[in-house]
């Protein structure tokens, strides 16, 4: 499917199927074990149905909005994503200068195939950084002080990774560090040419954000770095002592139990980031926008709260603001539109999503981000359920 034919951001995961090798889709589209989590994040915000508003002046409506005091357009930001060089060459660059020109921010992963400081130069204030707490507490230091030196103002910390599940897909292409695909994924791989020129000829997939000696890892020096350097003993005491050390604002990432929203505002959060991965890491858990409410009362407006998992329509970006979250974030929605037309197509997929953003507010009959509230839910019983 041509760019101009796509009008949706599933379009542009049906696109990306052409153009990426089964092994890649796979890898993007799939979840933890059984992929409950995965399913659920979008069952749940199809679950919530929404209260359309006759005769309402729209003629003054606005879709901007502020994060941690920073002006957006709309608010949807880009999620962390790790390797996108797989996806497309443009990789990272592509998708924070699509942000960028959207009136977004791009949040730059810990397992960027890019290095922040390649980034930067690009995005500019809008870039936020994660930062994982490795092993060596002198790794973790050196990447806050290159945050430091890029300009980045916000960090938002992998608060969830101290464990990991298995993404079955990948374990059935043979995707570790290196790949060791079966025969059968060479022959799917070969149906896509474009794919592998631009493999062979364009940016190498490392894992850029780190370096050994000065270079950028590779990915076969990739599980042997993890081994070394990943921690299972992170825990609240290196939030404080990073809240100490960081005078900017710091989000943590991951956060799924209202307890833990409390720690974290308790600790110094700015704001408190619900994510499940896209249920890629822990599966049989709540959708996001379930344990939002919940969330958000242990919150108590002392920071703010954001949001990803399964956001594909701007009428999700409502629901979610409506349950009380200050802005969304999006992750394979860009993914798929990297992987179909590089940096043209992300740039479309936040002008869909911004447009039908600014279509459902008019119908819920808001003119402001502010302004949007459960009053914009139908059915009352059903968020009578979350509170």
């Amino acid at each position: 499917m041509r760019n101009k034919w796509i009008v949706s951001i599933d379009d542009y995961r049906k696109a990306s199927r052409w153009h990426l090798p089964k092994m890649i889709t796979d890898y993007l589209d799939g979840g933890a074990l059984d992929e409950i989590t995965t399913r659920a994040n979008r069952e749940s915000l199809d679950a919530l149905m929404l209260r359309q508003r006759s005769m309402v002046d729209l003629s003054e409506l606005s879709t901007e909005a502020t994060v941690l005091e920073q002006p957006v357009d709309f608010p949807l930001l880009v999620a962390p994503m790790g390797m996108l060089t797989i996806f497309h060459p443009g990789s990272d660059l592509a998708v924070a200068r699509a942000a960028v020109n959207a009136g977004s921010i791009f949040i730059h992963s810990a397992w960027a195939g890019c290095a922040l400081e390649e980034v930067a130069p690009i995005a500019g204030d809008k870039l936020w950084a994660q930062v994982a707490f490795w092993k060596d507490p002198a790794e973790t230091e050196n990447y806050i002080q290159r945050a430091r030196n890029a300009g980045v103002k916000t960090l938002v910390v992998a608060g969830d990774v101290g464990s990991s599940s298995k993404r079955e897909r990948d374990m059935r292409h043979g995707l570790s560090m290196p790949p060791k695909p079966p025969v059968f994924d060479y022959f799917t791989t070969a149906m896509r040419p474009r794919w592998i020129y631009r493999w062979l000829t364009g940016r190498k997939m490392t894992y850029g954000n780190y370096s050994i000696d000065g270079k950028a890892l590779r990915m076969d020096q990739m599980n042997q770095w993890m081994a070394s350097n990943k921690n299972s003993s992170a825990d609240w005491a290196d939030f404080a002592k990073l809240r100490q050390q960081w005078d900017g604002k710091l989000v943590i990432k991951g956060i799924m139990d209202a307890e833990d929203a409390a720690r974290a505002v308790a600790e110094g959060a700015d704001g408190v980031f619900i994510s499940n991965h896209g249920g890629r890491q822990f599966d049989a858990q709540p959708a996001t926008i379930d344990v939002l409410p919940s969330i958000v009362a242990a919150v108590d407006g002392k920071a703010e709260i954001y949001l990803d998992g399964g956001i594909r329509r701007g009428h999700d970006i409502v629901k979610a603001i409506g349950l009380g979250a200050t802005a969304v974030m999006a992750g394979r929605p860009f993914a798929y539109a990297l992987a179909t037309g590089g940096e043209p197509a992300v740039s479309k997929a936040f002008k869909i999503l911004h447009d039908e953003f600014k279509g459902a507010m008019g119908f819920v009959g808001k003119t402001s981000v502010e302004s949007i509230d459960e009053s914009v839910f139908a059915l009352r019983s059903r968020i009578n359920d979350y509170v």
